[in-house]
């Protein structure tokens, strides 16, 4: 296994190019999770780092850094979100110590900020450590020039947000992609599908990862075709072996009403063993997240999610990418 890939890649010439590290976990008894990701974009000079609390209910702790990014190197801090390797593919440090947005209801994220009500946030200090610990080796959907891989882990630390702390346990997913990458297209290479506002929701991406505790895991990513249909590919991790899921579909997706805040979802995957799975998912709560674009917006909308799957309960994240035409803000 090249253990390289866990380190800072050779930048290549597309002004595109990225390095990006990505974690979550979900501790279902104390409700608190994350989601986390650094990104490097060398040939444009800048880095940024998106941190997500999810703190129960609807409740969220929202960070987002970005600064400039004079030359690559191991030591990857932006702002108050810290990285820290103990050892390739096995062991790494998340830690946040910065201001942080305390938001009742991050379903405002949607709205304009121009038209968001005062005091739709209650700023306060976040300052949490948490180790992320492999559980398997990691499954490689991409190598070389343009590579991505994900890994299951088991999740351990202390969360503290102003006066209130969670000593936290639980299981998540770390994801690692390097070479170009293209927001308003995702991860493929497809043009991205243009959504209206007050129309029916129509992703163009969907992003699983999901825990079934210490044992089961998978992920996936889904990219809508010519034909209307969400399939991809994606990975299972059952019974200490690693394999890949050779086709992964959404079959049908719920959402809030009037909104493209993701509700629930079945999915039906299928192992190169030739094992169908039949999951269904249910959205504890959404964090909408933007990324400006010409005439509109890209919105990655991170759904934290309780899914079942052959009478096993399991969470973790159902991600779905919505490209938004209108004036940014």
């Amino acid at each position: 296994m090249p253990t390289h890939d866990d380190d800072i890649h050779p930048v290549g010439a597309d002004k595109a190019w990225s390095e990006s590290y990505y974690f979550n976990f979900y501790d279902p008894e104390r409700e608190v999770g994350m989601f986390t990701r650094m990104g490097l974009r060398p040939n444009e000079g800048w880095c940024d780092a998106l941190h997500v609390v999810y703190l129960g209910g609807e409740r969220v702790a929202f960070t987002y850094g970005r600064e400039a990014l004079p030359e690559m190197t191991d030591r990857l801090q932006v702002g108050g979100l810290k990285l820290t390797r103990s050892e390739p593919f096995k062991r790494w440090t998340v830690a946040y110590d910065g201001p942080a947005q305390d938001i009742a209801d991050p379903a405002i994220l949607i709205t304009r900020r121009r038209e968001r009500p005062e005091g739709w946030f209650r700023p306060a200090n976040l300052d949490m450590s948490v180790e992320f610990e492999a559980l398997a080796e990691p499954h490689y959907s991409g190598e070389g020039q343009r590579g991505h891989f994900e890994q299951p882990g088991a999740v351990r630390g202390t969360v503290k947000l102003g006066d209130e702390t969670w000593d936290v346990s639980g299981y998540g997913v770390r994801d690692k992609s390097w070479g170009p990458r293209n927001w308003s297209g995702g991860r493929t290479e497809s043009p991205a599908t243009t959504e209206q506002p007050g129309h029916e929701p129509r992703p163009f991406i969907n992003w699983f990862s999901m825990n079934f505790g210490a044992d089961i895991a998978l992920g996936g990513t889904c990219g809508r075709g010519p034909n209307g249909q969400l399939t991809g590919s994606g990975w299972i991790h059952a019974n200490g072996k690693t394999q890949s899921l050779t086709q992964l579909r959404v079959d049908d997706s719920s959402y809030k009403p009037g909104s493209i805040l993701h509700a629930g979802m079945h999915l039906t995957a299928r192992a190169e063993d030739g094992a169908v799975y039949n999951i269904t998912g249910d959205v504890i709560t959404v964090c909408p997240t933007k990324i400006p674009m010409p005439q509109g917006a890209t919105f990655v909308n991170e759904g934290l999610a309780r899914f079942t799957m052959g009478g096993v309960t399991g969470y973790g994240i159902a991600e779905y990418w919505h490209n938004i035409a209108r004036d940014d803000d």
